[in-house]
Formats: structure tokens, sequence, C-alpha cells
């Protein structure tokens, strides 16, 4: 077996949880199940940190199996952990569908991890210019910024974690996450603010996807105006 090769097989050996394949290769193969427990447990541990609240609301044994299972499919591709689960909470959403709130918790704890690692906020200088089209000007999130889908109150778990837990619900919205200087931040989008910042991200013109929120303009220029101060949107390049 060349190096190349053996140096495949381990690491996929390691992915799998199963070093199986190379005992023949190896002086000890005992000691390669030291190597597989160490791999998946760092993934796990890495999944423990990224998403904590999700850790605490499932608890240390039930979370862990998920992790196991996770990362038996899904290895880490970056030099750090840190960047690892992006995709952990579809697999929370598929292995636990009567439990929404599951997924929705990780992807509120991935979502403010992400805006924490974001470029900085700008300053929504280019909006001070006269001449703007407004009404075909398109808008994006700004890198760092979410709008997630709930359909529980995932939110209100995630703040009350751990001092004073609550139970589960239904509860539709749509949740806003972006950084406020060095503080990842969320909050509950007020009636119509969501939908048009949904629109406005899907790549909707500005001046017909305020047209079909049915909002008054007094309440879209106070929008306006706090997401161009937090820095939420951008131009589409």
């Amino acid at each position: 077996m060349t190096l190349a090769r053996f140096q495949r097989q381990f690491q996929a050996g390691l992915i799998a949880g199963d070093l199986g394949a190379l005992a023949d290769a190896v002086e000890r193969p005992a000691g390669l199940a030291v190597h597989t427990h160490a791999a998946r447990a760092m993934l796990v541990d890495g999944l423990a940190d990224n998403f904590a609240k999700t850790l605490h609301w499932l608890g240390g044994e039930a979370f862990t199996a998920l992790a196991l299972a996770y990362a038996a499919i899904s290895p880490s591709s970056s030099w750090t952990l840190a960047d690892y689960g992006d995709d952990f909470p579809e697999y929370l959403r598929r292995q636990q569908p009567d439990e929404r709130e599951v997924a929705e918790l990780a992807a509120l704890d991935w979502a403010l991890r992400s805006a924490f690692a974001a470029a900085d906020p700008q300053p929504a200088t280019w909006a001070q210019d006269p001449d703007i089209d407004w009404e075909a000007l398109r808008l994006k999130l700004a890198p760092g910024t979410s709008l997630l889908a709930f359909a529980t109150n995932a939110d209100a778990i995630w703040a009350a974690i751990p001092a004073q837990p609550i139970t589960a619900a239904m509860a539709p919205g749509l949740v806003l996450v972006w950084r406020d200087r060095l503080e990842p931040r969320f909050r509950r989008t007020s009636a119509g603010e969501g939908e048009l910042l949904a629109a406005l991200a899907a790549g909707q013109r500005f001046g017909p996807a305020c047209d079909a929120s049915g909002a008054d303009s007094l309440a879209i220029g106070a929008w306006l105006r706090e997401w161009l101060s937090a820095g939420l949107v951008v131009p589409r390049g």
C-alpha cells in the first residue's frame, strides 16, 4: 500500500468511525480504535460548541447520539471546527420532524455564530446618493445577516435557556439575526416587516416589494431607517 492510499483510507476510516480496513497494514491494529474515538469525539465537541443552546435543550445523551450519527456522514472540510455543522440544523429537521423547535434552535445557534464571524457591518453611506432609483433598486441582506422562518417559539426557548426553560409551542414567524458591533443579536420581525425583508432578499425590486407588502409608507420608512442604521441591507452588485 502506498503512503497516499494509506492516508486516504485512514481519513475515510476516521470519518466513518471504522479503521478495520487498515488492520493488516499496521503493526498494532488494536490501537486504531484510539484514533477513531479521538476523531469522532473532536467532531462531537465541535458541534457541542457551535450548537450550545441546542445541546442544552436536547440534553447531553440525546445530542451526542445525533452528533455522532451526523459526524459519520458529514466530515469536516475546514481547518477549523468553528465552521463545522452548517447543515446540522437541516439534519436535525430530517431526524426529528415532530420536534421542530430542535432544528430551529440549531438554525439560530448557527446564524448567531455566523453573524459573529462575519465582516464588520458598514455604514449605509450608499443610501445618501440622491440619484438612487429606489423604485427599481434591488437589495440583499448584508453578510452576517439572516432571516429565519420559524414554525415554533424556538427564539423564545433560546433566550430562556438556561435560566427559565419554557415549553415548545407553535409560533410561526420570521426571526432576524444580525451583528450589532461585536454582539450578535436576533428578534422577531414586526408584522409585514419580515415579509418585506424576505421579498427583498429574494431579489424583488424595492418599489414593487413595498407595494406588495401592503404596509403604509410610514411603516416602510421606519423599517428602512432601522435597516440602514444597523447595516442590514446592501445593494445587489
